[in-house]
């Protein structure tokens, strides 16, 4: 673990923060936007949603001459998941410790682990109020009780996303360190509307399917809208607090620095 949490700035371990496109994109946008010193030397970068969509652009990514050159020092995930243990309800939010892909087969659950320095970094300067956690990756949307109740069973996780395999396999490929943090946005007793079909394969819906499959299935619609909305809500907190917490960080490296050269010319 790293010396100490005070004398060292986020912006040394993290410069990209990865963010599925759409509403998700635009909160953590706007709590970012609400510290004004926030460091610009941290991108937002939006990401297509689903792991097929987000596969594919990694793919892309890792070609562009900007990558190769100087790829990312650390990556934060930041986005929406959907809860696999009554334990977490809408609104909570976990950091992921480590993550697996559902399968089908019956082979030993591979899970990949997040980078531990640097989640525990983000968990302190979020002063704890976070849950550790592990996630599981689909490649659709699960929209069933039934099934979110069966992932956690099986998996033992927490929380179920569509991005966190990917990037985990990709940057352990290219040996970055990643942190992930979800903010819950439907419980494991919500069944969901079947939003699939709305999903396009760049990873966007399509707003006719998706009011179409809304439609079919509205008070599971309307809980849904109401749960995203308290789940979007808090992760524009989250990125207020972590912009925050950088901002902070900058300053009081900035001050031991000099506090540290002071020392020396005297």
């Amino acid at each position: 673990m790293y010396s100490s949490l005070h004398s060292i700035s986020l912006t040394n371990y993290i410069d990209m923060i990865l963010v599925p496109q759409g509403i998700e994109y635009k909160v953590v946008c706007e709590g970012f936007r609400e510290v004004k010193q926030f460091s610009p030397k941290i991108k937002i970068i939006q990401i297509p949603a689903g792991l097929l969509p987000f596969k594919s652009y990694l793919e892309q990514w890792q070609q562009i001459h900007k990558f190769v050159d100087h790829p990312p020092k650390g990556i934060l995930l930041m986005g929406l998941g959907g809860s696999l243990s009554p334990k977490y309800q809408v609104g909570d939010k976990i950091i992921y410790q480590k993550c697996c892909l559902i399968s089908n087969n019956t082979l030993p659950l591979l899970w990949q682990t997040c980078d531990i320095n640097l989640g525990n970094l983000v968990y302190h300067y979020l002063n704890k109020k976070i849950i550790r956690g592990k996630g599981v990756t689909s490649d659709h949307i699960i929209s069933s009780a039934e099934e979110k109740w069966q992932l956690g069973q099986r998996y033992q996780a927490d929380v179920v996303d569509m991005e966190g395999i990917p990037l985990l396999e990709f940057c352990g490929y290219f040996k970055i360190p990643v942190a992930m943090i979800r903010v819950i946005s439907d419980s494991c007793q919500q069944n969901l509307p079947n939003l699939t079909p709305a999903f396009r394969k760049d990873g966007s819906f399509n707003p006719w399917i998706l009011t179409f499959q809304m439609s079919k299935n509205p008070l599971s619609s309307i809980h849904l809208i109401r749960s995203s909305l308290k789940g979007l809500k808090t992760l524009k907190q989250v990125s207020k607090d972590l912009a925050t917490a950088i901002t902070t960080s900058v300053i009081e490296t900035q001050f031991y620095s000099k506090e540290t050269n002071d020392r020396n010319i005297s």
